[in-house]
């Protein structure tokens, strides 16, 4: 069991979750040889779940191309949508001995495996590395946060734009035209709306020439000035 390191989509995945050599940070070209002797790439296919809520909590996921969708059953029996993950992104890692979330592959996806147990072994043997890693989760956290109160302060479609102007640096790479990988239920459950307002969102959005639909999942922003003008109203 092992990956290799040097495959540019290894390396760019593993930096993106835990800094770079150049980033001076102790430890962690030792950190990323013995990630690399006790990992895995696995191929998961698309609509497939690398775990499921209440699953034993024994693997730790780093995505290495494609898109997760992280969902949680309510109590009333409905899908809670609270996360979207792309490259780099790491699932999985608990206190807890089963998972809290189920994780759903959106397309054909790659990602590195290792066991839960050998990557709190590895941050203990390496706590800067370990510091680094929790300063990016704690980003994350954070956007979540913002998320949470964007959608208590804003409308339907206003929490829609801001959706859509996030996905510029996750899925443009800094361009204004891309393809998204959830479907239109997918994103009502995370902006915690109705399929139908969703729809209408996009459709106004259109309407007001502040984005083009070429399909159901290719979007392009039209005025990215304009839509955060939309966003703050």
């Amino acid at each position: 069991m092992s990956i290799d390191y040097n495959k540019v989509t290894i390396k760019t995945s593993l930096h993106h979750c835990f800094g770079s050599p150049n980033d001076d940070i102790e430890g962690l070209p030792q950190f990323f040889a013995e990630l690399a002797e006790g990992a895995d790439e696995v191929d998961i296919k698309g609509n497939t779940f690398l775990f499921r809520e209440k699953d034993p909590s024994d693997y730790v996921y780093i995505l290495v191309s494609g898109a997760v969708m992280l969902e949680r059953s309510t109590s009333t029996g409905s899908r809670q949508v609270f996360a979207f993950l792309y490259t780099g992104n790491l699932m999985g890692l608990s206190e807890q001995l089963t998972y809290s979330f189920s994780a759903k592959s959106l397309a054909d996806a790659t990602a590195i495996r290792i066991s839960r147990s050998a990557m709190q072994s590895m941050f203990d043997r390496y706590p800067a590395v370990a510091q680094k890693y929790h300063k990016v989760t704690g980003r994350i956290l954070a956007l979540i946060l913002d998320q949470l109160f964007i959608m208590g302060q804003k409308s339907a479609h206003q929490r829609l734009g801001h959706f859509l102007l996030d996905m510029i640096p996750k899925l443009g790479r800094g361009q204004s035209q891309f393809y998204l990988p959830m479907s239109r239920q997918d994103i009502a459950d995370y902006l915690g709306m109705s399929l139908e307002t969703a729809s209408r969102g996009f459709s106004r959005l259109k309407r007001s020439k502040l984005i083009d639909i070429q399909s159901n999942y290719h979007i392009t922003i039209l005025d990215e000035q304009k839509l955060r003008d939309f966003i703050a109203d």
